[in-house]
């Protein structure tokens, strides 16, 4: 540090700077540490703030070291690791977001099939990476739709101005007629632009809006092409059996699904305000920058959300099918926040076909074992690939018990947001008779979730709900309320009591379930809650 300034224009931080980057992940501490308080003296040094400012200036020579290395893993096994290390220490990843996607197409080869066969203890360093850079990318795409809207306010308000100088050169335009004088309301500013009435709407200010929408476009496409990189990277390894993969391909999809759906939106706000500049160009005859304005029409690149969408259903199924319990309660977060971000429209066919994998999690008590049918028994394996001891065997009672809370929780989340509770449809008889089933069990560590999940079904259909409850409710208890008029016939009329359990309504839409015995305390309690948050409310309203 004795060079001090000079330590940066002798060329010794370029040299150096990867080194300390690449020691931050060291697994002795001294030197981790060590590599850390030199970084800080080196920022201070060179005159930075902190140690993101000094990457950021440097971020170029710090990523091609990167690519480099890349190219070369059983060399640098550990780059994968420096590169999840630097984006996530440095905390300003979204900033050198360009310049990540030259290392986004070498860390997604190394995703692929052959990559992780080749290089298979990369894989969650690899992931680890992918998660970064989307975060970075979801927060970048999240800034995309205001700074979209605030240029589409400013083109509004100029637009406006020069709306108002058209018809005030219209208005002279005619009293200058009346007294017989013959001058143009629109003539040729000397600066290029045009005159209304004498004043000038010069076309710099236009060149420029024109030059910020077009730089807007080409960071947006940006943002999405590293987005859809990490989807595309990530999205096969949903099915993995390592856990840890399988979680942080989760997280980078609902990341990666996020930041599209912000780039969709922004490039409608974008859309908008072409066409408002579109509209000044005609009408001040600026046919030049009408032209530049025609010549990058890219509607067709940013339909990428619902694609990507269909891209990665399968293997969100998969993941579901393969029961790791801590993968599927975050799989059916995951596809709570989705589908909300996507719409439910999407989807229903896609749950009316692939619901029963995830309506068979809450089919069978966590307190007792399902029989094991000639379907589900497991089949033949082949010897290179791994088995395990059955996962409905060896997975803990709690365990079991948290798949079906986040399942229900799932159900509870489409079914309250309008935009998703579509998703729902073609499958709400199957879904809240088996909701109902769990509800009226004995079964404590889901009533919470069965009745949030009821409320959030009654919002679709309230009197489905009533009926299925009170099927339940009115033939287990005894003192039979009065119809409020002799007109109505009584409740065991309308609802007659069935001969078995199987003969109730819920369990008719629901199907067969195992363990959730009916509890009349539980119906009881259930019935009211409903009755007070959502069958008196509707009544009412």
């Amino acid at each position: 540090m004795c060079l001090g300034e000079s330590f940066a224009s002798c060329g010794f931080l370029h040299s150096s700077l990867y080194v300390l980057l690449e020691n931050l992940i060291c697994s002795n501490f001294q030197i981790r540490s060590a590599s850390d308080a030199v970084l800080h003296v080196v920022s201070s040094t060179c005159g930075y703030p902190t140690v993101g400012h000094l990457v950021l200036a440097n971020s170029d020579y710090v990523i091609d070291s990167i690519c480099r290395q890349l190219r070369h893993l059983d060399l640098n096994p550990h780059v994968p690791n420096v590169l999840a290390a630097m984006l996530s220490y440095i905390g300003l990843a979204h900033k050198i977001l360009p310049l990540l996607e030259e290392p986004m197409r070498s860390v997604s080869l190394e995703l692929e099939i052959l990559g992780r066969h080749q290089h298979p203890d990369l894989t969650v360093p690899f992931l680890k990476a992918v998660a970064e850079i989307t975060k970075a990318s979801n927060r970048e795409a999240c800034s995309l739709l205001p700074q979209a809207v605030s240029l589409f306010e400013d083109v509004k308000s100029k637009m406006s101005d020069v709306e108002k100088k058209t018809m005030k050169g219209s208005v002279c335009s005619e009293s200058r007629h009346d007294i017989d004088i013959d001058v143009s309301p629109m003539e040729s500013g000397e600066d290029g632009g045009v005159c209304f009435d004498g004043v000038a709407t010069p076309i710099e200010q236009w060149e420029s809006i024109l030059f910020s929408l077009n730089d807007s476009r080409r960071y947006r496409r940006t943002v999405g092409s590293i987005a859809g990189s990490c989807l595309l990277a990530a999205t096969p390894l949903l099915t993995s059996l390592n856990q840890a993969a399988c979680l942080i391909s989760l997280d980078i999809v609902e990341d990666g699904i996020l930041a599209l759906a912000k780039v969709e939106e922004a490039f409608k706000q974008e859309r908008e305000t072409k066409e408002a500049v579109k509209q000044v160009c005609e009408l001040c005859s600026f046919h030049g920058l009408s032209d530049t304005l025609d010549a990058f029409d890219d509607e067709t690149d940013e339909n990428r959300l619902l694609p990507a969408m269909n891209k990665i259903w399968p293997f969100l199924v998969a993941c579901i099918r393969n029961k790791n319990p801590l993968a599927v309660r975050k799989c059916a977060c995951v596809i709570s926040n989705v589908v909300q971000i996507c719409g439910g429209d999407f989807f229903s066919r896609r749950f009316y076909t692939d619901g029963p994998h995830f309506w068979k999690l809450l089919s069978t008590s966590p307190f007792q074992t399902k029989p094991i049918s000639k379907q589900e028994r497991t089949p033949l394996q082949l010897p290179y690939r791994s088995t395990s001891i059955s996962s409905e065997v060896s997975v803990a009672e709690v365990s079991n018990l948290k798949v079906q809370a986040a399942v229900l929780n799932m159900i509870a989340d489409l079914s309250r947001d309008k935009r998703s509770a579509s998703a729902l449809e073609a499958v709400l008889k199957k879904v809240s008779g088996i909701v109902v089933g769990i509800a009226c069990s004995g079964v404590l560590g889901l009533h919470e979730a069965s009745v949030n999940a009821l409320v959030g079904l009654a919002s679709i259909d309230s009197d489905l709900i009533w009926l299925l409850l009170a099927d339940v409710y009115y033939s287990k208890k005894r003192d039979m309320p009065l119809p409020p008029t002799s007109d109505l016939p009584e409740v065991s009329q309308t609802l007659t009591p069935p001969s078995s359990p199987k003969g109730y309504l819920y369990a008719q839409y629901g199907g067969q379930s195992y363990g959730f015995d009916i509890d009349f305390s539980s119906v009881e309690t259930v019935f009211k809650i409903l009755h007070s948050r959502v069958f008196t409310s509707q009544v009412y309203s």
